[in-house]
């Protein structure tokens, strides 16, 4: 399907999407009872998810089938009955599935164009960036898959992390920050984030959550010379983000 068919089909699904809200709430068209409870914006959020789910199937963006689908799953848990594994359970769910699917129906022709020190870009639809300059920041990326990516950096003072429809890990353990303050900007949406902090780094997690969850293990040690402050900043929504001390928990 080309650009312009695409466009087409997008254009006429929004429509359809507007004229339903119009009639609905005319009360035109009627819902089922179990969804009288339901608000107009989850009911547009969920249209606009399953416009998404669509668009993903014809373009096999196994991540954009699964993450949407586990948005509509969380809206509409009550009506569905499905409330015991919302949210994290069909999250979870839709990032093994989606991984799973890239690793038994892999995209062909992929093309890889890789250079250190600057980014990396894939023709197919898992895309990966990775960026590790010499002032002592990070910028690493992904979508639609699975990597993970051991900083070395000499001079570590920020990193900008992003996850989107897949899972990302990153070890922190080889760094060193001279400057003993470090900030780290992890940006997850559907999709999972872990990373891995040296023991003696003291995190200050100001994290964002919006239908997610961040979990960090494990307590601050006491702050002396040798410590480093860590501030994690950023967003999670429609996924999870786990800050690991290394040499506690595997």
């Amino acid at each position: 399907m080309n650009n312009r068919s695409k466009n087409v089909l997008w254009g006429v699904l929004l429509i359809a999407l507007a004229a339903s809200l119009i009639l609905w709430k005319l009360n035109i068209l009627i819902l089922p009872s179990v969804f009288a409870g339901v608000s107009i914006f989850a009911l547009a959020l969920g249209a606009i998810m399953l416009i998404i789910m669509i668009h993903s199937i014809i373009e096999r963006h196994y991540g954009g089938i699964f993450f949407p689908l586990a948005v509509i799953c969380i809206l509409f848990d009550k009506p569905l009955g499905i409330t015991a594994i919302t949210p994290m359970t069909v999250l979870i769910a839709a990032l093994l599935l989606s991984i799973a699917f890239h690793m038994i129906f892999p995209t062909h022709h992929r093309e890889h164009t890789y250079s250190h020190g600057g980014p990396n870009r894939f023709s197919d639809k898992f895309s990966e960036s990775f960026n590790e300059s010499e002032n002592g920041s990070v910028i690493y990326s992904t979508r639609f898959g699975s990597s993970s990516r051991y900083v070395r950096s000499q001079n570590l003072c920020s990193a900008d992390l992003s996850a989107q429809f897949g899972e990302m890990s990153v070890f922190f353990d080889k760094a060193e920050v001279p400057g003993k303050a470090v900030k780290i900007d992890c940006q997850v949406s559907f999709g999972a984030m872990n990373i891995y902090i040296p023991e003696n780094w003291v995190v200050e997690n100001r994290t964002g959550v919006t239908l997610g969850h961040c979990d960090m293990k494990g307590t601050n040690p006491v702050a002396n010379e040798n410590t480093v402050s860590c501030t994690v900043i950023g967003s999670v929504a429609f996924g999870e983000l786990k800050i690991i001390r290394v040499g506690q928990y595997n």
